[in-house]
């Protein structure tokens, strides 16, 4: 499944009264002409101020069920569906049974509880 590129987002706010005046103090604070440099300096230091990470990470859970999961793998744009079978894991995606997506899918708390349910039934799956 191909995952469609986000347009970055575009805001249009209306400031009036008190909230115009702080505005335009903090903008001559800083020196800055335009309000949309002064936007992008109020989001990075908050961004700074909160710690956040810059990037989100390579794999995100989509969702999951007893047969398998779906990880969005933001490298490649891609969702990858990884299959728990009786005889083994499967990422369809990669068409392997040992590649990066295994690995996360195996790192996931309810995967993990799900392959010793499945281990329990003799089920040939990874020791996690």
């Amino acid at each position: 499944m191909e995952m469609k590129k986000e347009k970055p987002p575009q805001v249009r706010v209306v400031f009036d009264g008190i909230m115009r005046e702080r505005f335009e103090k903090i903008k001559r604070y800083y020196g800055l002409q335009k309000n949309a440099d002064l936007i992008r300096l109020l989001v990075t230091e908050k961004h700074e101020k909160l710690d956040l990470p810059l990037e989100l990470p390579r794999f995100e859970q989509i969702n999951s069920d007893e047969n398998g999961v779906k990880i969005l793998d933001r490298q490649i744009h891609k969702v990858a569906d990884v299959y728990i079978k009786p005889e083994g894991m499967r990422c369809i995606l990669d068409e392997s049974d040992d590649c990066e997506h295994i690995t996360f899918a195996l790192s996931l708390p309810r995967i993990r509880e799900i392959i010793k349910k499945h281990k329990r039934e003799g089920w040939k799956l990874p020791d996690v």
